[in-house]
């Protein structure tokens, strides 16, 4: 999969890199940490069961007493002399035991003789000679009480193993785990410095993992935020109109899932792209160190649990989801059964439909079994073939331990690092899931922000001043971006200054996309329009935006305070100036009866008001700008007499010092307005409300219709 647009948005939007490193280095650590635990718990474990002491030659395996004979051999006679004369001074004795000279087979207690010369030599070597003379403080033999030894006796058993070579090496530069305290053994020192260790390391990985959750969630939600600040910002960029390329839902989408979907890619880098791959190889590691040949038949087993186990589970899904895509087509066909009822009782269709729902409920019944059946059997399946997998490898890690090959502290913390391994594999996978979602997001947000904006500002643009003219459309032409569909062609008027007009028309986007032109949201495809006989398109946005205010029915009101609703938060308009604007507008009246007047939080989540006072709040709005032009979308629904009756009033004495332009939707208005223009399929008719009605049956049959449904409206109110 590309990556390029995600990791594009993670160099532009990512702008916390101390963070970000702090984070991937506490991922890490946190690994580690994990991993040091594992080694702790495995030297614990040790301790516990052999206390210390090293065992007796008659205690070793078979295999193991013929592994020494074999190493005693190849020691050098210099140092068999030597570790013996430090158990015994009897000379025949020295001599018969180290070998140099020919005598009968060695007996039991010379073997024993020899086992410890040759544990005093190991610990000379992998230690040093104060850890040997440790070993030996009476001379010890076969009767004499043996010393406990601390982590000397993992470096005497495992001498000629990786694991007692590098406890030896630890050992020599770290004499508390193995020196004798006041009770004249090594243990407590031993037990005690292995509980620090445990603790601090645990402290560590503890602060490590609340310094990861931290960094990784700020990081997180700073991206996030970024990323909606760049679609917010760039959906106002683009005009009112581009926001449908994509369908209504294009940015809402961009806003929610997609700035999630980024977001929660970045988090799995920062949390698990580095921490699970070190913890499934470390994990992996100590298991093959521990015992290889015990490791690779887990991973054999491993490896049929998955193809056996897993597979099967997978078909088991991919059925329970084919189920559930049967079950919710069966729910919408019964669904569709119910809404027959009417035509079922006027047709006479009962034994008909009661057939077809019976067959929707069998078959609803089968895809229901489906899917249970594959929820039911996937998990406990896997959950069996591993159980299995688990007690076979059990068994042979028995076999190891009893034959001598593996000790109980290598068996406990395989079985504990075998378990360890589910997590972050399930992690790593859970991340990679995340990522792929989160680079789909990525190159929608990347395509969504590379996006031109139709109404861009001219380096020179001028400034506009109010409308004293006329306004005027010049063979102006739209086509709908994204499925160029022409919403308007080659369409010409004029409007002179102080007209009161009205559009109206079936299709509300050609309308709206008409007067979104005015103010420019968007620029026409082919065409002009000019105010003041200037270009619009080489005048300054705020000078035109502050001549053309817009009343739509979809922008009235905002959650936050009546007061920031007509002032927009704006500070050139004083209090006194909202409440003038408010009383022009008849809003005054009702505003002051909100349970805080005009601080009282109205909207989605405040104060709900009633169609015809939002209506009215947002005529307040654009009346505060004193616009040379006004822009008012109708209300389409049941508004009381009164609203109506306050809206005609302002308008009648506000027109006389502006031009208004109506998407009508009342027959009262076009019948006072100076001149309508009739839209259709994106063509333009012009004429008084009168020479319509009498010479254009599409005018008169549209008007007929939205009586109809006004009337029909008000009935149900």
């Amino acid at each position: 999969m590309d990556a390029t647009a995600y990791n594009r948005l993670k160099s532009d939007f990512l702008r916390a890199p101390a963070e970000k490193w702090a984070a991937l280095i506490s991922s890490v650590g946190v690994a580690l940490t994990y991993l040091m635990l594992l080694v702790l718990l495995y030297l614990f474990i040790d301790l516990l069961v052999w206390r210390g002491l090293v065992p007796s030659y008659g205690q070793l395996t078979a295999g193991k007493q013929s592994e020494f004979a074999k190493e005693w051999s190849e020691r050098a006679e210099a140092d068999r002399v030597e570790a013996v004369k430090r158990l015994t001074t009897f000379e025949p004795l020295v001599k018969r035991v180290a070998g140099t000279e020919t005598a009968p087979a060695p007996t039991v207690g010379e073997w024993e003789v020899r086992w410890h010369a040759g544990v005093y030599l190991a610990l000379r070597d992998r230690v040093g000679p104060d850890a040997a003379e440790v070993y030996l403080p009476e001379k010890a033999s076969a009767t004499a009480d043996p010393p406990r030894l601390g982590a000397l006796s993992l470096v005497a058993r495992e001498r000629n193993r990786w694991t007692g070579q590098v406890m030896g090496l630890l050992a020599s530069r770290a004499s508390w785990m193995w020196r004798p305290t006041s009770d004249n053994s090594g243990n407590t020192s031993y037990l005690t410095g292995l509980f620090i260790l445990a603790f601090t390391v645990a402290c560590v990985r503890g602060v490590m993992l609340n310094t990861l959750a931290y960094l990784a969630a700020a990081v997180t939600l700073d991206l996030i935020t970024r990323l909606r600040r760049a679609v917010y910002l760039h959906t106002y960029r683009l005009g009112s109109l581009a926001v449908r390329t994509g369908g209504p839902d294009e940015p809402r989408q961009l806003f929610t899932k997609h700035a999630d979907a980024v977001g929660a890619a970045v988090h799995a880098s920062l949390t698990s792209s580095y921490r699970c791959p070190i913890m499934i190889a470390g994990l992996l590691a100590f298991i093959l160190l521990v015992n290889f040949w015990l490791a690779v038949s887990f991973l054999l087993l491993a490896s049929l649990v998955w193809l056996i186990g897993g597979q099967l589970a997978a078909h088991f899904q991919r059925e329970s989801r084919l189920g559930s895509r049967q079950v919710e087509s069966s729910l919408a066909l019964l669904v569709e059964s119910l809404g027959l009822l009417r035509l079922v009782k006027c047709f006479q269709m009962e034994r008909f439909n009661q057939n077809r729902v019976e067959r929707q409920l069998a078959g609803g019944g089968r895809s229901g079994w489906r899917k249970l059946r594959g929820d039911s059997l996937s998990q406990p399946l896997l959950g069996a073939v591993s159980l299995m997998a688990g007690v076979a490898l059990l068994y042979l890690a028995g076999r190891s331990v009893l034959a001598g090959e593996f000790t109980v502290a290598g068996l406990a913390v395989m079985a504990v690092s075998l378990v360890s391994l589910g997590p972050p594999i399930a992690q790593w996978f859970d991340s990679r899931l995340k990522l792929r979602r989160g680079r789909d997001s990525a190159d929608a947000i990347a395509e969504y922000l590379a996006r031109k904006g139709e109404a861009a500002e001219a380096a020179d643009a001028e400034y506009l001043p109010p409308l004293t003219n006329r306004m005027e459309f010049r063979a102006v032409s739209l086509q709908e971006a994204g499925t160029g569909r022409k919403l308007l062609e080659n369409v010409s008027f004029a409007i002179p200054a102080g007209a009161r007009v009205a559009f109206v028309g079936a299709d509300a986007t050609e309308k709206r996309a008409l007067v979104y032109l005015i103010p420019r949201f968007l620029d026409p495809t082919s065409g002009e329009i000019r105010i003041q006989d200037k270009n619009i398109r080489w005048v300054t946005h705020e000078s035109l935006r502050a001549q053309v205010a817009v009343v739509m029915q979809g922008d009235l009101e905002f959650t936050d305070t009546a007061l920031n609703n007509i002032g927009c938060g704006d500070p050139q308009f004083n209090l006194p100036q909202i409440i003038e604007a408010a009383k022009l507008a008849h809003a005054h009246q009702f505003i002051e009866k909100l349970p805080h007047g005009y601080e009282t939080i109205v909207g989605l989540n405040g104060f709900s008001l009633k169609p015809g006072e939002r209506f009215r709040l947002a005529l307040a709005r654009a009346l505060l700008r004193d616009p040379s032009v006004l822009v008012i979308e109708e209300p389409a629904g049941v508004v009381d007499p009164d609203t109506l009756a306050l809206l005609d009033d302002t308008l009648m004495r506000l027109g006389a010092d502006r031009t208004i332009i109506f998407l009508a939707n009342r027959i009262s208005t076009l019948r006072s307005v100076d001149r309508v223009f009739l839209l259709k399929d994106g063509h333009l008719e012009a004429g008084s409300h009168h020479d319509l009605w009498d010479n254009n049956e599409y005018y008169r049959r549209l008007q007929i219709v939205a009586d109809a449904t006004a009337e029909v409206a008000a009935v149900k109110e």
